[in-house]
């Protein structure tokens, strides 16, 4: 070690090190293949030394936690690594760790498409960590210090709606207050195109709170998914803020699926939910007219977009709920649903958008509609449910919502 130090220069020292840290987490995962126990154990003597984790321990547990190494090697266990945090919180202090943390975070990654395992992992271990701190002011702060910073990358994006998500789970009141006021900040208004118009001599938006509104729509979204059975008074309030931000965000194909992602795991938490029943959601037909206006939009001379897909499956879902929908909505809900469908292009423009395909498919075959399936779904799901008199949706509405289809 001492002919290291007095041969090499400081960078060089410090790549020096950095490959042993490498190795050394090569070694670990080694381990594990055999007993991650020990390398558990490990892991956490090192967290809890009070010294924030070096990036290469941290890889280690992004691995496992994410089982990325192979079929054969067994992921860390979801209560071990929320035991860890747990005691993370306990023994850690928070303000000393704040400023490591988020400059590990806020790290520009290689690749925006890839995100590496220690910061994947770091955005779920620093949810842990706040989930089980007890200091309400805490995770106030560091929630909202964590919204302040870049939201111009999806993984970034995701990262933090994730964080956001596992704090709720014990934390539901105070992160809903956290996202109230990052939502009447001037870096979200600065995504809402109303107020973007407003200011005069504003020539580009800051690419780093452009899509401010996808993070908290996915935010939202993860609120739903890790708060489960606790979820459902929150449901009116959660889907009013995600239709504001339908109506008054600077949209894109960003934010529509980030739109449509979050609308995804609501439904889904919600769907997951035996108490569901007994709860009418009083925003369900205004979230049914954001879904039909993107339904509108969707271009009518691509032959089945993921968007529509996604879009008549959330409608599927919906029509399950409290309270049911009048009968005039259903007919138009179908009607819409019927037309972004079967209102496909000629058969000359059938062949000329796929010509170019690799493997070009049969245009016969495709004029009967990929997303058929989807659309009989939505068309049984309205149909077999009665409407707020109890009424059951007559035939003839589906037949003529169809002829205004077609």
């Amino acid at each position: 070690v001492s002919l290291a130090h007095s041969s090499f220069s400081p960078p060089a020292l410090q790549e020096l090190e950095e490959v042993y840290q490498d190795a050394a987490s090569n070694v670990l995962l080694a381990i594990c293949r055999h007993s991650w126990q020990v390398v558990a154990q490990h892991l956490e003597t090192e967290v809890l030394t009070g010294v924030f984790p070096h990036r290469s321990l941290l890889y280690v547990m992004g691995i496992l936690t994410s089982n990325g190494m192979s079929l054969t090697t067994p992921a860390l266990p979801t209560p071990v690594c929320s035991q860890m945090a747990g005691k993370s919180a306990q023994f850690l202090n928070m303000d000393k760790w704040s400023k490591e943390l988020l400059s590990a975070l806020t790290k520009p990654d290689q690749t925006h498409q890839e995100q590496p395992p220690e910061k994947a992992f770091l955005f779920v271990y620093y949810g842990l960590i706040l989930q089980n701190e007890d200091n309400a002011t805490t995770v106030r702060t560091h929630l909202r210090t964590l919204l302040d910073t870049s939201h111009q990358w999806p993984k970034q994006r995701e990262g933090i709606a994730l964080t956001v998500g596992l704090a709720a789970t014990r934390h539901l009141d105070h992160v809903w207050a956290v996202l109230e006021q990052f939502g009447r900040s001037t870096p979200v208004k600065w995504s809402l195109h109303s107020f973007c118009l407003k200011v005069l001599g504003q020539k580009s938006e800051d690419p780093k709170w452009r899509w401010a509104s996808s993070t908290m729509l996915l935010a939202y979204g993860q609120m739903a998914v890790k708060a489960k059975a606790h979820i459902l008074p929150w449901v009116d309030n959660i889907l009013s803020r995600m239709v504001f931000y339908f109506h008054y965000s600077s949209w894109d194909e960003t934010l529509k699926q980030s739109f449509l992602t979050a609308i995804f795991m609501l439904v889904g938490a919600i769907s997951r939910n035996e108490g569901a029943h007994s709860y009418e959601f009083s925003q369900i037909s205004e979230l049914l007219e954001c879904l039909m206006v993107l339904m509108e939009k969707e271009p009518q001379d691509t032959l089945c977009t993921s968007t529509r897909q996604q879009t008549i499956h959330i409608i599927s879902s919906l029509c399950k709920l409290r309270p049911p929908l009048d009968l005039k909505r259903k007919s138009r809900l179908l009607s819409v649903c019927l037309r972004s469908v079967f209102a496909l292009p000629l058969m000359d423009v059938l062949k000329k958008h796929t010509c170019l395909f690799l493997e070009p498919p049969n245009i016969q075959v495709l004029h009967l509609p990929n997303c058929d399936m989807g659309v009989i779904s939505v068309e049984l799901t309205v149909l077999n449910s009665p409407d707020k008199r109890g009424h059951w949706c007559p035939m003839s509405g589906a037949q003529g919502a169809l002829q205004i289809g077609v």
